[in-house]
């Protein structure tokens, strides 16, 4: 995208901003700004300031010291309501959605149409979330309930909800992450047709790819400092990366042939409760298997009723060629079974309790416990500490609220829960979802040490790329069903994505189309 306006008129502006949270500098002296009608990147790590300058902007914190300007007006005393009546709108990583409600409900949420009689003017409201609705998506009615949408629609929802406000300018914290690539495609056209109308757009995003297809310019954050603010067509990924992280990652999944043994787990017949149906494999010590598919297509559900976690309505799972019965997750943890499940802050923590709590949580009974009430907390205080040094997991302290962590630190915090309990089959749900490229870099490593050891890696992600590098086979799922499996090593890009649409036979259609080309 080439910024249509000339006058690189500011319109988003900070002067010095700096925020303090306990233990912890936000941000430091920071000036930040935008020009009307681009479409800016904010980047850097988990925990460089990004959410936190956003929040600021939007007036959810209060900056400690500096000054912030909208279209030339200082915020310093404005409010939430003031901010909007501005034009500044934010999409939160969080969809805040009520399910139970209609999707119309939900966008016109605290903006309802009215009668003469004071009483909601359902018409009104239903035509008003179908106008606004349309700019991003046709695949579904705004009569649906909330509950009934996939994430990814759920997604379009949120940001069919912040248009009914008209933004001039529009904060979106990272907006694809729960996006298939269909709806990122319609999502992209949308930004597109916006900016051209004149919409301002801060971007927050780990995902270079899309960075480089969407933005103009970029502003790279480390340790809540500004380090360059640099056009994209100026800026190589590979600089970006390095500012980004204060040193260079030449490669960004260390892959490593690590020796597959023998069988660990095999799934027949399974039929999970929610979704899915026929579902059958082979995870074997040592591999990393891959599971992709368009988000809605099954993959979670797997996972979750291979761990207890959801009831399935049939199916057998055997561990080492044993038969097993698994009801719940205690079940499945007793025969050393871990899932980093893809909501990580509402299924794999409790945000409210410490680092420590968190992480001896899966095992505290079976390691750290005496009797029916006495744990023995000095060897408890000592194997938490381990693990944060030996993940590097950056954090104040032990007692330190997850809740006020990075999603990179979040995500180790989670793994580091199961590796006390000695695990040897991993369930990984998206574990990289909205961790920078050091927070990755780090998740990879840790994945390809578990499958060095022997553990079983089960891998669902919806990023093709790091599926690609990262596993040895990967099965692809779409609409519920596994519909082919494929060798990492001779398999490519576009093939992969080709089934993850739906398609039957790649081999066939590639020949059919160069046939086509060539006549």
């Amino acid at each position: 995208m080439n910024n249509p306006n000339s006058d690189n008129e500011i319109v988003i502006k900070t002067e010095k901003v700096s925020k303090y949270f306990p233990g912890v500098q936000a941000l430091k002296d920071l000036d930040f700004s935008v020009t009307r009608g681009e479409v800016h990147a904010l980047v850097g790590e988990n925990g460089a300031g990004k959410s936190t300058l956003m929040k600021i902007l939007v007036r959810e914190y209060v900056e400690d010291e500096g000054n912030i300007f909208i279209d030339g007006k200082n915020i310093k005393e404005a409010g939430i309501r003031s901010v909007q009546d501005l034009g500044l709108s934010l999409i939160h990583q969080e969809l805040n959605l009520l399910p139970i409600l209609t999707v119309a409900q939900n966008i016109c949420l605290g903006r309802e149409p009215v009668t003469l009689f004071r009483t909601i003017d359902w018409k009104a409201m239903r035509l008003i979330a179908e106008k606004y609705l349309s700019e991003v998506t046709s695949s579904f009615s705004v009569t649906d309930r909330v509950e009934e949408l996939s994430i990814s629609q759920q997604q379009l929802v949120a940001i069919a909800r912040a248009l009914v406000a008209n933004p001039r300018f529009l904060i979106l914290d990272e907006p694809t992450a729960r996006l298939d690539h269909k709806a990122s495609d319609s999502f992209f056209a949308f930004l597109e047709r916006a900016k051209q109308k004149g919409l301002t757009v801060i971007y927050i995003s780990h995902r270079l790819e899309e960075i480089y297809r969407v933005c103009d310019r970029v502003t790279v954050l480390r340790d809540g400092s500004k380090i360059i603010t640099a056009r994209i067509d100026e800026l190589p990924q590979t600089e970006m990366v390095k500012y980004m992280l204060g040193r260079e990652i030449k490669q960004q999944v260390p892959k490593e042939s690590v020796p597959i043994g023998e069988v660990k787990m095999s799934v027949r017949n399974l039929y999970p409760k929610e979704k899915g149906q026929d579902i059958n494999f082979d995870l074997k010590s040592g591999e990393i298997l891959g599971i992709v598919g368009s988000i809605g297509a099954g993959k979670s559900e797997v996972a979750r009723a291979v761990f207890g976690a959801d009831p399935m309505k049939s199916g057998t799972i055997s561990i080492f060629g044993k038969e097993v019965k698994i009801s719940n997750p205690k079940d499945s943890i007793g025969m050393g079974m871990a899932l980093i499940p893809e909501e990580r802050r509402d299924q794999g923590l409790v945000g409210i309790e410490s680092v420590r709590i968190n992480m001896t949580l899966a095992c505290l009974k079976e390691k750290f416990t005496v009797g029916p009430s006495w744990i023995k907390q000095d060897e408890e205080i000592e194997a938490v500490q381990d693990y944060i040094k030996n993940l590097a997991i950056a954090t104040p302290s032990a007692e330190h609220q997850v809740q006020f962590l990075s999603g990179g630190t979040q995500q180790k915090v989670v793994v580091a829960k199961w590796l006390m309990c000695n695990s040897a089959i991993y369930l990984f749900d998206e574990p990289t979802k909205g961790i920078d490229v050091g927070g990755k870099y780090d998740i990879y490593k840790l994945i390809i040490d578990l499958a060095k050891k022997g553990a079983g890696i089960i891998f669902i992600s919806n990023e093709l790329p790091e599926v690609l590098s990262l596993c040895d086979r990967i099965l692809v799922m779409y609409h519920g069903q596994i519909i082919k499996e494929l060798q990492s090593r001779t398999t490519n890009r576009e093939e992969l994505l080709f089934y993850v649409m739906g398609g039957k036979d790649y081999e066939t259609t590639v020949d059919t189309l160069n046939q086509r080309n060539i006549q």
